[in-house]
């Protein structure tokens, strides 16, 4: 039976989580300012890369992450709770398998199609950028075979209490990758990086491995096929509502950088969309991900064992400190947008041009983080409560309205109203699962008048920053570090010192923790 993070350590697990998936995320950028820097937004090479890059991507996240989040880590529970920690290996064992076979397939069918899929999913492009990009497709797609097993086996861990393990699988990837650049990019050049990318996702998949042998974990054959089994069936009639709700993300980024193409600006704002998504993700999902990764186990044993209060309270309190660190997140990102990217990615091919699209499309992803937030912590909510229903009708609206509004503001807005229709699109997916978790537990208080209270003191709080973030060091002539370190701890200042003085909880709780972990 697995052993449940007691909720006084709940903030220590999450904080370990995030310093390793801050390190990760870090030489995720670093990966992305090589990228950038060697091929700039408007080349044949950075375009071909990242059109073959994305497909994998979007193929598991769109066919399979719903699987490993929301269907598998619930029965997993559910087997180990009731049935023991061998019965619910084997439901592993056998889960693990059918991902593998099912990836295989698409994959080999993936490479030997590689440029009708691309032309399906990307549109008529230049001859040239679809000849590269159909070569690097081939060579790309097994990374799907290898993170679908990866996941598979990282749902595994997060159920067993194990989550810095997966919480430095990107630290492995980005490693190899980074390596690359190193030492055989003038080598090996656009091919290379791809078979880099490659060994990096076997990387994710290898570090699991010694956790899951110390556990006695086993991958075996089975007599009885996979789907035949009771728990895969079980899975499945999970994730086949839930698979369109996880759609939200990838679904939206395909359209965005479909709207940007559109925009016939020689692949700059195509290539900006990528960026400035993977910068956004990079730091909306610091702290998201890293708590969304502990909730969903943590409220599946409180489904499984019907303790409605407790899920409840459980629930506020992890929303009331998304807010907290949410609400600045968006304005101060807003606020060093421009001075971020030139931080991160000018150099090299990545210049002027470049710069302008990238932070305008950044800036308005920005106005989406909290959304984001909330939409990752609900819908895991419902994933606990086995319930598919709920992000699956609000995955389907805010798919529509990210379509809508793409390719309505791209002509007035450019850049910028594609980046905006996306934030829109995830805000109206939160704030429709919240309504709909609040009807399904009508007797179960999910927030409260105080929390609306404190949330409007956390949102002035940050518009004060935002303002004077711009107004105070807007101006300063500082080189391209201090250009981001400076307004970042400024805005920090203004909004903890605003917070302590609105006698916001949660100020109080950091800085005591923060106490605890200098002295204790």
């Amino acid at each position: 039976m697995s052993t449940p993070i007691k909720e006084k350590s709940l903030l220590t697990t999450v904080s370990v989580m995030m310093v390793i998936t801050l390190v990760g995320k870090a030489m995720g950028v670093l990966r992305d300012r090589m990228i950038a820097v060697n091929y700039g937004t408007g080349t044949i090479e950075a375009t071909a890369f990242q059109q073959a890059n994305l497909l994998p991507r979007l193929f598991l996240d769109v066919m399979f992450a719903a699987v490993f989040a929301a269907s598998f880590i619930p029965v997993f529970n559910q087997y180990l709770e009731n049935k023991g920690k061998q019965a619910a290996f084997d439901l592993a064992a056998r889960f693990v398998l059918l991902i593998f076979m099912m990836t295989a397939t698409i994959a080999i069918l993936g490479m030997i199609f590689a440029s009708p899929v691309l032309i399906l999913v990307h549109g008529n492009v230049a001859p040239e950028v679809n000849a590269l990009a159909t070569v690097l497709l081939r060579i790309l797609f097994p990374t799907l075979i290898l993170s679908g097993v990866a996941f598979s086996l990282t749902g595994i861990l997060h159920s067993l209490g194990e989550f810095n393990i997966p919480a430095a699988m990107s630290v492995a990837t980005n490693g190899i990758i980074l390596i690359y650049f190193f030492f055989f990019i003038d080598y090996f050049g656009i091919y290379g990086l791809a078979v880099a990318f490659v060994i990096g996702w076997g990387m994710q998949l290898l570090i699991q491995v010694p956790f899951l042998v110390k556990q006695k974990f086993r991958l075996r054959w089975f007599k009885v096929a996979p789907w035949r089994d009771e728990g895969i069936r079980q899975i499945a009639q999970l994730s086949l509502p839930v698979m369109v709700a996880t759609w939200v993300g990838p679904v939206n980024l395909w359209v965005n950088s479909r709207a940007a193409s559109s925009l016939n600006d020689g692949g700059h704002s195509f290539n900006a969309i990528i960026y400035a998504n993977s910068l956004y993700v990079v730091i909306a999902g610091l702290f998201i991900l890293s708590l969304a990764n502990v909730l969903l186990p943590k409220l599946s044993r409180f489904a499984v064992s019907e303790d409605w209060d407790g899920f409840a309270s459980f629930l506020r309190g992890r929303l009331r400190g998304l807010f907290f660190l949410l609400f600045p997140t968006t304005f101060g990102l807003m606020a060093i947008a421009e001075p971020l990217v030139r931080l991160v990615y000018e150099d090299g091919l990545f210049q002027e041009k470049s710069v302008a699209v990238t932070s305008t499309a950044l800036f308005f992803f920005s106005l989406g983080i909290t959304g984001f937030g909330l939409q990752s912590i609900l819908s895991r909510a419902c994933y606990a409560l086995q319930d598919g229903r709920a992000p699956l009708i609000t995955g389907i609206i805010a798919m529509a309205v990210n379509l809508v509004l793409s390719f309505t503001l791209a002509p007035i807005m450019e850049i910028g109203g594609i980046a905006l229709a996306s934030s829109i699109a995830i805000s109206t997916a939160a704030v429709g699962l919240f309504v709909m978790l609040r009807r399904k537990m009508p007797n179960h208080s999910l927030w409260t008048r105080e929390m609306t209270l404190d949330a409007v003191k956390m949102l002035a709080m940050s518009i004060i920053m935002y303002l004077a973030v711009r107004h105070g060091t807007g101006r300063l002539e500082l080189s391209r570090l201090f250009a981001v370190a400076v307004p970042v701890g400024f805005g920090a200042t203004v909004y903890m010192v605003g917070c302590f003085a609105l006698k916001i909880p949660e100020t109080q709780a950091l800085l005591n923790w923060l106490k605890n972990k200098k002295f204790g």
